[in-house]
């Protein structure tokens, strides 16, 4: 059961909306659910997780890294794509940086 903060959820659909061109699945074709901003993002970790122990872990961490993340005025840009990637890949997605000379707006 997914146990993010509605506020949690809603911030997660933005960060993957807003990376969505950067962001690869990492798990095979059909293994699990592939995390979207228009996917259930709860079942989206029961399938990469399926172990009650292991997806309380994965909902804590990522719980923790969206905090995180929503201070990121505090954070070098470092700090900050550090999180991000971590984030996306507890959802099962590899984040790769822009190109040198892309601009990226973060929220």
């Amino acid at each position: 059961m997914l146990h993010l903060s509605i506020s949690q959820v809603y911030y997660l659909r933005r960060l993957l909306r807003q990376y969505e061109p950067m962001l690869k699945p990492v798990i095979a074709e059909g293994a699990a659910q592939v995390a979207t901003a228009e996917a259930d993002l709860g079942a989206v970790l029961e399938s990469l997780y399926p172990e009650a122990e292991e997806l309380a872990t994965a909902t804590e961490q990522l719980s923790r890294l969206l905090l995180l993340h929503q201070k990121k005025e505090l954070l070098s840009a470092e700090q900050c794509e550090a999180i991000v990637q971590q984030i996306f890949w507890i959802l099962g997605l590899k984040y790769t940086s822009p190109e040198v000379g892309q601009q990226l707006d973060i929220a």
